[in-house]
């Protein structure tokens, strides 16, 4: 018994043995489900990638499209303007133009528009037939069809490409591009729809390629397996990175479509760089070489990309046309020999040139506004990651008004400083114009030069208004009913107390003038006058005012308030600018129209303010009218000189010691301020009239729509008077001068001219709605016999 169970013990293994043998298999496990985690470790990301890869792209930033409309006037050199800016080209055959082009014909111009965004989506674009008569619009056919209103394709501004400086596209969700397609294929892997992510025998073919070449010469890798290195693995050519490639091309393909991974993949491969922009896609790389979407390249442009995709920096069509000829060549071959063209097709193709029109992918227009625009974004749409969010942003910003104001900044600061060379740092400018109707930015003008300074003066400097903030002022004495224009004002010495030594104002000049009409002395920029008026009104009421019109940066009621002594941004003063032209109602001043998300629905902002009242229309009127004044004969007048000629208003400004130079100039449609100063604040010894008007009238003059600027339009609750200058009161038959005057409802003087009355003068005849004594009939009589007759002036 003992024997058998030591026979039985001597023939089982030992314990140790056993133990041995477990780790073993636990290891050889443990090795197999790391392997399987290296190999697959991706999956997870690679899956995230291809399922979100569609969405993902740069915003963009776009002009306000042109807008043609039957009998409206714009002409053809402005569409052709248009055109030029988003890179349409010109053809001069008789066929229709292709996409992305447009041909010239008698009396107008045939465009055949790309896709564009518009508020409602991605649906702008079609052939587009306009006629013009007379500077006018007089037809208008979209598609054949005839229609009362057209946009162009707005002009992109800039794309928010991030530090990586790629772009992209992103194909839509509808079908792939067929001729596209067919061409990739028939370049990278024509058995695409046959393998499950690896081709055994494309490997195969590719080892035996580089045998006989000594090096590795061919690439085996499928569509699927490319994408998987585009995605997730690196450009190493490693056998393990090549096992872990298939097992990942493996994955892929139980996970997606074909028509999934296809679209994945058109949607990641490099195609060269633009502008110094990498081009992922065929849709960034559509549009940057040809001017065009996918679904609307020709059989030899599609055959043109697909052949970049082996090496796309050889063989870029619009750097290397040659090396681009002989692959579009050998692609199209291919699509012919695989049958999916026809032969002649395809040799029709290939017996056609290389032909390019490229288009900026990222322009950098006007960079000061892209910046501030996504400022906007921010507080109407919360934090969106413009450089993945795929946006369409639809500004207010027309780029022809842009193109004019950026010319004007150039143009008009070389002039200044031909004139008063510098001493210290350049000067520097700010130009921004809206549209007081709704407060739309049309042009935004930051500085002279991005690539030298990024601060944005029309937002962020914040400088001395200086006489620029007159017209609150007044606008305050008005609604208040203490002055009117034809209120005479003191202009003598005054000194000011306020718990310190005395404040004495003073004009540049050192003069004094005695006794002025309000009219004059805002005309003439007179400071004393403003004090004393700024003094009577109240300056808390000033301040409140100052609100009101759009004013937020600090103010305090001081005496120094009522000559601009408080810092201001220019986009503020054009805010104070704007409410008087829109009749005393304070715009919602805004730089983003719409905005359009990455599937081409509208992407919701939060509302703007409402537009308010700040004054009433009869004393914006009021003020309006006096400024105008300003370009007739007050400190404005060398408008006219350089070309102005408008019934405009607009007010000069300047701070002390020459820092900064304004002019704010306006027309009911139009609000434009220009500030030009040194960063560094020193003295420039320059004028508003003298450095700002020259900008702001190169632009006005630029920017001035057919038939001109339209006029004011006086509004009810105004009445007209005839008064003496110097006295202000009723102008009576004996006064020398006259004038007639405007005056709020139940404002207007009452008592005839104490200057020149007596007792034979008579009151000279009013308008309605201003009362009078009526004189006797003897004294008319007499005055009629020894009186005097008046003139006006």
């Amino acid at each position: 018994m003992s024997g058998r169970q030591t026979e039985s013990a001597g023939s089982s293994p030992p314990t140790w043995a056993l133990r041995i043998v477990a780790a073993g298999a636990v290891m050889v496990l443990l090795a197999v489900v790391a392997g399987v985690v290296w190999l697959t470790a991706p999956a997870w990301r690679l899956f995230g990638a291809v399922g979100a890869v569609s969405s993902e792209a740069p915003s963009r930033l776009y002009a306000r499209a042109l807008v043609l409309r039957r009998g409206e006037a714009v002409d053809l050199r402005r569409v052709r303007q248009e055109l030029d800016a988003a890179s349409y080209r010109e053809e001069d055959l008789a066929a229709a133009p292709e996409v992305g082009a447009f041909r010239p014909v008698p009396g107008g111009v045939l465009v055949h528009l790309r896709r564009f965004p518009n508020s409602h989506g991605l649906n702008g674009g079609g052939l587009l037939d306009i006629r013009f008569d007379g500077g006018r619009v007089t037809h208008l056919e979209r598609d054949g069809a005839v229609v009362g209103e057209a946009s162009l394709e707005p002009v992109l501004l800039a794309t928010y490409i991030g530090d990586a400086r790629t772009d992209r596209r992103p194909l839509g969700p509808g079908a792939l591009p067929e001729p596209l397609v067919h061409a990739v294929l028939a370049a990278e892997d024509d058995a695409f729809f046959s393998h499950r992510g690896v081709s055994p025998g494309a490997i195969a073919r590719a080892a035996w390629a580089d045998v006989r070449a000594g090096a590795a010469v061919q690439g085996g890798s499928t569509l699927t397996q490319q994408l998987v290195k585009n995605l997730v693995l690196s450009d190493e050519r490693t056998l393990t990175r090549k096992v872990r490639e298939a097992a990942l091309a493996g994955l892929i393909e139980l996970r997606f479509s074909k028509d999934e991974i296809l679209r994945a993949y058109l949607d990641t491969i490099y195609l060269g760089t633009h502008d110094g922009v990498g081009l992922i896609g065929v849709g960034i790389a559509a549009r940057a070489y040809f001017g065009k979407d996918p679904d609307q390249l020709s059989l030899a442009q599609a055959a043109t990309l697909a052949g970049m995709i082996a090496a796309p920096a050889r063989t870029s069509p619009i750097t290397h046309a040659a090396r681009a000829r002989l692959r579009r060549d050998w692609v199209l071959l291919r699509m012919a020999g695989l049958g999916v063209v026809p032969r002649e097709e395809a040799e029709r193709a290939a017996a056609a040139p290389v032909e390019v029109a490229p288009t900026p992918v990222a322009p950098g227009r006007a960079p000061y506004f892209a910046e501030a625009v996504r400022l906007e974004v921010r507080a109407r749409a919360g934090a969106v990651p413009l450089e993945r969010a795929g946006l369409a942003l639809l500004s207010t910003l027309d780029w022809c008004d842009q193109e004019a104001a950026e010319a004007a900044v150039r143009g008009g600061l070389a002039g200044v400083e031909r004139r008063s060379p510098r001493r210290t740092a350049p000067l520097e400018a700010a130009l921004v114009s809206l549209d007081p109707r709704d407060g739309a930015v049309l042009a935004y003008v930051g500085g002279r030069d991005w690539t030298v300074s990024q601060f944005d003066r029309v937002a962020d400097a914040r400088r001395q208004a200086g006489s620029a903030f007159k017209p609150i002022v007044y606008a305050t004495a008005f609604a208040l009913g203490i002055a009117a224009p034809a209120s005479i004002l003191d202009d003598k010495p005054l000194a000011v107390t306020a718990g310190g030594p005395a404040w004495q104002p003073r004009d540049d000049d050192g003069e004094f003038r005695g006794p002025l009409p309000a009219r004059v002395a805002l005309e003439t920029s007179r400071n004393l006058p403003a004090v004393r008026l700024g003094l009577a009104a109240g300056l808390d009421a000033v301040v409140a005012t100052a609100r009101a019109m759009g004013v937020t940066s600090a103010l305090e009621p001081v005496p120094s308030l009522s000559l601009g002594a408080f810092s201001l941004a220019p986009r503020e003063l054009a805010t104070v600018y704007a409410t008087l032209a829109a009749a005393g109602v304070r715009p919602p001043v805004h730089l983003l129209a719409a905005a359009v998300g990455a599937g081409g629905e509208p992407l919701p902002l939060s509302a703007l303010p409402q537009a308010e009242r700040a004054l009433p229309a009869p004393v914006a009127f009021l003020l309006t009218d006096v400024l105008r004044g300003v370009l007739d004969r007050g400190t404005g007048q060398a408008a006219r000189s350089l070309g102005v000629l408008d019934p405009l208003a607009g007010k000069t400004g300047s701070s002390n010691g020459g820092r900064d130079a304004w002019f704010a100039g306006y027309s009911p449609d139009r609000v434009t301020v220009v500030w030009v100063g040194r960063d560094d604040d020193a003295p420039t010894g320059l004028s508003g009239a003298r450095a700002a008007l020259p900008v702001w009238s190169r632009f006005t003059r630029a920017v001035r729509p057919p038939g001109g600027f339209p006029p004011f339009v006086q509004p009810d609750g105004l009445v007209r008077a005839v008064v003496d200058p110097v006295s202000g009161e009723l102008a009576t038959s004996r006064c020398p001068e006259v004038t007639e005057e405007l005056f709020l409802a139940g404002r207007a003087p009452r008592a005839t001219c104490h200057l020149h009355g007596g007792w034979l003068a008579l009151p000279v005849a009013q308008q309605e709605g201003v009362p009078t004594e009526r004189p006797g009939f003897f004294r008319r009589l007499l005055a009629g016999l020894f009186g005097r007759h008046p003139h006006r002036s």
